[in-house]
């Protein structure tokens, strides 16, 4: 994977991003446990290796998992979570095509690896499983680039080299990738596809069909530019390359390209959220790096990742 490194991806290390995280999986939690009540909600009811949380009692619950005690005192139906004794296993799955660099100060890569290291920190804080696939395509077949799995937050920093060393180029083979993770045959996790999904819908239907297929857990973080999403180029006349297929074309920009961009954008959106609704995938748009943290705060808690 060649042509352009990103220099967003940096901050993702900065010891300010990584306190922001914090207080969002504080505020988090804070906000889970008024909201029913009780203390913070666990993941897994019983059959866990150590007590974990508490949660109140819906009908069908294993009874148990009672906690009899809060039942004598308070009256209260609450059901004892345990910590799963199986770690939770995170791909952050990060579209590493040339689409991800253009228009270059955009740097929806950059975006995308921020978002990913984010998500990343998160799961580690949970003591999850989190490692990250780089996906492209050139040549006729799709390449991969993974990280080992890391589980502690204090290794976080071993995910700097990749992130920060990363390169966008070639195509983007989202279908083809899926199924060589899939092929890996890993025990189902959690996989987060983060890309701007410029393929078509039968691309990307296969792609996360089948990671559902496989009985992963999918999530969709659908990465654009500021630029991009607003269509808000410079009039005029250009000769542009596809910067994954090399074609040339004219075009010439001006009020009516840009609308027409925009609503292109909205549909291909709508198209890509309106298929994820109906699998069941968590969607969370991630228009613009000037956005970053307001994506972060809105979507991240949205995305299941904290628990």
């Amino acid at each position: 994977m060649k042509e352009m490194r990103s220099p967003l991806a940096t901050r993702a290390f900065e010891p300010e991003f990584l306190r922001k995280l914090d207080g969002l999986m504080i505020g988090t939690r804070r906000a889970r446990t008024h909201r029913a009540g009780q203390r913070t909600i666990g993941r897994h009811q019983g059959g866990g290796i150590e007590p974990e949380n508490f949660r109140e009692y819906a009908h069908g619950d294993d009874l148990r998992f009672l906690d009899w005690n809060a039942l004598a005192r308070h009256d209260d139906l609450s059901i004892r979570t345990f910590r799963a004794e199986r770690q939770l296993e995170i791909t952050i799955m990060v579209d590493a095509s040339a689409s991800m660099a253009v228009p270059s100060d955009d740097d929806k890569l950059g975006l995308a690896l921020t978002l990913g290291a984010g998500l990343a920190f998160i799961g580690m804080s949970e003591n999850d499983l989190v490692r990250f696939v780089a996906f492209a395509g050139g040549r006729g077949a799709s390449r991969l680039e993974a990280t080992p799995f890391r589980s502690r937050r204090e290794t976080y920093n071993h995910f700097r080299p990749f992130v920060s060393g990363l390169k966008a180029g070639g195509e983007t083979r989202l279908a083809t990738a899926a199924g060589e993770l899939i092929e890996n045959r890993r025990v189902p996790g959690m996989v987060i596809v983060i890309s701007d999904f410029l393929v078509s819908a039968s691309d990307y239907e296969e792609a996360l069909g089948g990671l559902l297929g496989a009985h992963h857990e999918v999530k969709v973080l659908h990465v654009m530019g500021d630029r991009e999403s607003t269509g808000n180029y410079p009039p005029g006349s250009y000769r542009v390359r596809d910067c994954e297929t090399g074609e040339l074309r004219d075009v010439t920009f001006g009020p009516t390209a840009s609308e027409a961009c925009r609503r292109r954008l909205a549909e291909h959106a709508d198209g890509l959220r309106a298929f994820c609704t109906r699998r069941g995938i968590m969607y969370a748009p991630a228009f613009g790096a000037s956005h970053l943290d307001e994506t972060m705060t809105r979507e991240f808690p949205r995305l299941g990742v904290m628990h």
